[in-house]
């Protein structure tokens, strides 16, 4: 900038519009592509979001009463949708969070910098997660008929660490934000 201040990037506009690109896909998946897999499958959630995970025979159940038409939606457009998903959700995640612990949103002080990084890397291992059950779910889809026991649980592992991953995320998001907020109206 020119008047010898560092710039703050990123601008609370970037980080919000971000945030909200990536609820809409979130939406988009949540009530539009997986409400449809349910659908196929009778009411049985789609493995992307069963936060306890999913056994052999559960995953089993899934993919055969969806059928073929659904296995092929499944593939695309869901898991298409879902390739964009986890990067979106951990740039605007990251971008949240380290705006949020910035200079003068929580206090005069940046956060101490081994947090920043601590808050800032949740989002990127709950992004790296939905990969790998992305892969998995795709690998089940590819695979079917037949299915690996050891793919299931990998899989199932992989979507039960991405929720946990992704509470702490959204919770640690929240509270600075509610924090700021705070801090924000004491000031005002």
């Amino acid at each position: 900038m020119s008047d010898g201040r560092p710039a703050r990037f990123p601008s609370g506009w970037l980080v919000a519009g971000l945030l909200v690109g990536n609820g809409l896909l979130w939406a988009v998946m949540f009530f539009g592509t997986l409400a449809h897999l349910q659908f196929l499958a009778g009411g049985a959630a789609p493995f992307d979001i069963r936060p306890l995970g999913y056994s052999f025979p559960e995953a089993h159940d899934f993919l055969a009463s969806i059928g073929e038409q659904g296995r092929a939606y499944y593939l695309n457009p869901e898991l298409v949708l879902d390739t964009v998903y986890p990067p979106t959700y951990a740039l605007s995640r990251v971008l949240a969070l380290w705006w949020l612990t910035m200079p003068g949103r929580l206090s005069g002080d940046a956060m101490p910098a081994r947090w920043r990084w601590t808050l800032v890397a949740i989002p990127i291992v709950m992004a790296c997660l939905d990969c790998l059950e992305n892969i998995g779910i795709a690998s089940m889809l590819w695979t079917w008929p037949e299915l690996s026991a050891g793919l299931v649980r990998a899989t199932s592992l992989a979507t039960r660490l991405k929720f946990i991953a992704g509470a702490f995320s959204e919770i640690a998001m929240a509270a600075l934000a509610l924090a700021a907020l705070v801090r924000w109206l004491c000031r005002t």
